[in-house]
């Protein structure tokens, strides 16, 4: 279940933001309890991609990214 903070890849290249398949980004807001999401996606220069916070992202159009913990 995705949730607010969340790292998550795009699954698919969305035309209209310009957003690549495979990039990164962070929820940012949870619309309609998890029935969508805001996603702010960052270019290779780590600038924001704009569109991106304009386009709601359904569960199915996005991959949770796992990160290990390492305890040392």
């Amino acid at each position: 279940m995705l949730k607010l903070f969340d790292t998550v890849t795009l699954k698919n290249d969305d035309p209209e933001t310009g957003v690549k398949a495979g990039t990164e980004g962070t929820i940012v807001d949870v619309l309609g309890n998890g029935k969508a999401f805001t996603v702010e996606f960052f270019d290779e220069d780590g600038n924001t991609i704009e569109a991106s916070l304009y386009t709601e992202y359904t569960p199915a159009q996005l991959q949770k990214v796992e990160t290990a913990l390492i305890l040392t």
